[in-house]
């Protein structure tokens, strides 16, 4: 029975019911995965950057009382809150904020000041208390749950259960997604909106509401994810078994782009008093800051594209968890970190040997829908290519906007990758399971 809504509102109980005896060893690695991912929260190394997003959650409530307070006024210099609402998108200190909001807990007394010391950022109460930083972890950390629940009923539009399960395992598991997506900062609300997009556009009947909704999201949560807009509006323009006419093409289109803009912007109070000032006051702080990162972090310059993918495909696969961008803090933590590092799943698979297999496998991902392409519906095939064009578009777009080589700047990559590394897990999976049918057929061996 196929489970589109008109079934489901008929008899909700029973398709739920059926869906869950075909996939129960999704709901049950899923159960596990979530539990692991919430025990194992408080373990996560902090990074200065939690307090921030912690310290502007206090926009929440301001947003309620006086939203204009927020907004940019032209000609007036920006304080440090202004700048952050300029160059930072608002979702995950929103989602603290709620937590906050639910459980009463008041707010840091102070921002990080990375001109100062630990023992400086403690005694200024710039550091949160364990109860603060659990709350504010909760809500993104379940983001990241939902997240590999809507990753796995979007490839399964594609591949078959267990390639689905293990490109779920690999991206649940990543320890990359374990340290970035367990932290209250932009990446797990990024990830939700990345997968929420794919979920979107793999339906038997995309809309462009949805899908609107799940861009504006992604890029609510982070700048990168304004690369998926071009693949949203593809995927609303070449709806499968559809004819596509010019006319409702750009209706499709100009539908997605309005709900996006327009929840982008109520999202964003920062540009309600002066849109383009505020616009062009955001542009010139990123650049500014931009800038100085280039000049701290790659003072011979902008590296040669070739060096940017040795540094892409390094980080994806072979280099270890990386706690802090930088080392200023890191003493302090020595214990912490030594004790998250101990827990296996936090550091597995990573090193040259491993993830040069795991390089091999993602990239015969590739190589094995190509050959398997043709013989695809016409569904299928058109999920095929969105990914494959949001693998590009991200990786490229990551590349040339985000040169400076660090680790959480690629986390917006580690759906799509993990989804290749599935498929290119297929021929081993059928070719294991072929033994496995050919093991039952065997007489048995007499006495």
């Amino acid at each position: 029975m196929a489970y589109n809504s008109y079934n489901f509102l008929r008899n909700p109980g029973f398709l739920m019911i059926d869906l869950f005896k075909k996939e129960w060893l999704f709901y049950l690695v899923f159960l596990l995965l979530s539990l692991f991912l919430f025990f194992g929260m408080d373990l996560v190394p902090f990074h200065p950057d939690e307090s921030t997003q912690i310290y502007m959650s206090q926009d929440l409530f301001d947003i309620f009382k006086d939203p204009l307070s927020l907004s940019y006024k032209p000609g007036t210099e920006l304080s440090n809150e202004m700048t952050y609402r300029a160059i930072d998108m608002p979702l995950t200190r929103y989602l603290i904020g709620l937590a906050r909001l639910i459980t009463g807990t008041p707010n840091l007394a102070s921002d990080w000041n990375w001109a100062l010391s630990w023992e400086q950022n403690k005694g200024a109460g710039a550091i949160p208390s364990s109860t603060l930083l659990t709350y504010a972890r909760f809500s993104p950390t379940f983001l990241l749950a939902i997240s590999l629940y809507l990753f796995y009923f979007s490839i399964r539009k594609i591949l078959p259960k267990t390639s689905a399960l293990i490109s779920t395992l690999f991206l649940g598991l990543n320890p990359l997604i374990l340290l970035h997506g367990r932290r209250a900062m932009s990446e797990p609300a990024l990830l939700f909106g990345i997968t929420l997009f794919f979920w979107a556009v793999s339906r038997d009947r995309i809309k462009p509401f949805v899908v609107g909704i799940a861009l504006a999201l992604a890029f609510n949560a982070k700048q990168t994810g304004i690369f998926l807009v071009p693949v949203g509006i593809i995927a609303v323009c070449t709806l499968p078994d559809e004819e596509n006419h010019l006319k409702d093409m750009l209706a499709r289109s100009a539908g997605l782009l309005a709900v996006f803009l327009i929840l982008t912007l109520l999202l964003n109070p920062y540009y309600w008093d002066s849109p383009f000032s505020a616009l062009v006051a955001g542009y010139q702080s990123r650049s500014h800051l931009f800038n100085l990162q280039i000049a701290d972090h790659l003072p011979g310059g902008t590296p040669n594209f070739f060096s940017l993918i040795l540094n892409l495909i390094s980080n994806l696969f072979i280099l270890p968890p990386a706690v802090s961008e930088i080392s200023k803090y890191l003493n302090p933590m020595a214990q912490q970190i030594q004790v998250y590092k101990n827990i296996l799943p936090h550091i597995w698979g990573r090193g040259l040997i491993v993830g040069s297999l795991q390089l091999a496998i993602f990239l015969s991902g590739f190589y094995v829908m190509k050959k398997r392409y043709p013989s695809q519906t016409k569904p299928t095939q058109q999920n095929l290519m969105l990914l494959l064009m949001s693998s590009l578009i991200m990786a490229i777009g990551i590349l040339l906007a985000l040169p400076i080589p660090w680790q959480r700047y690629i986390v917006p990559l580690l759906p799509l990758v993990a989804f290749w590394f599935g498929c290119g897990s297929l021929p081993f999976i059928e070719v294991l399971q072929a033994v496995a049918r050919n093991a039952k057929r065997r007489p048995g061996i007499p006495k």
